[in-house]
């Protein structure tokens, strides 16, 4: 469309690194060089002013600073959290999660409980994405089970989001992805 040179791509990220692992950490910085891309570290965003188009960013290692971005379009995916009915649940973890076993998606405590998606303990992204590469391995979890076999543990959950896919088909699931802020600026 050529558009693309005429756009400022911002990403602000709250945490330190633009990826968790280093392997795709590394990956996705030569990515952000070829494309051109703004990276802002350590950036919590506190407001929308969406009647002004305006996103204001604190800066965590600079409590009180704050930053306005300008934008046309505004991508946000906000920390997650369990439910409360969930965090207090035996079935959760300490942080609230349900406690499975990032292998098999069985519960660590109840066998009869499986968990997959946004409430349990995985670490991977709360995205479609990653349901999907959970659902095969709860189907082969249960299936086993249904035939009074033990649950096969056959490494890491693989592909867990377009986000890892993008540098890597057979992301490990080893730390999280980073919460994601996209700004789109003309």
């Amino acid at each position: 469309t050529g558009k693309r040179s005429k756009a400022n791509i911002i990403f602000n990220t709250s945490l330190g690194v633009i990826f968790g692992v280093k392997k795709y950490a590394d990956a996705l910085q030569e990515i952000i060089r070829e494309r051109d891309l703004t990276v802002n570290y350590r950036q919590n965003l506190i407001e929308v002013r969406a009647d002004r188009q305006e996103a204001v960013f604190e800066n965590l290692d600079k409590p009180g600073e704050t930053q306005v971005f300008s934008y046309e379009m505004l991508h946000v995916t906000p920390p997650m959290s369990p439910p409360d009915v969930l965090k207090t649940s035996p079935v959760a973890d300490a942080a609230g999660w349900v406690d499975v076993d990032k292998e098999t998606l069985q519960h660590k405590k109840y066998p009869n409980v499986f968990g997959i998606g946004d409430c349990t303990n995985l670490p991977t992204s709360k995205t479609a994405a990653a349901v999907a590469a959970q659902s095969g391995i709860l189907d082969r979890t249960i299936s086993l089970i249904m035939k009074n076999q033990t649950p096969v543990k056959k490494g890491l959950l693989g592909r867990t989001s377009l986000f890892a896919e993008v540098v890597s088909p057979g992301y490990e699931l080893r730390k999280s992805p980073p919460w994601l802020f996209w700004m789109f600026l003309h």
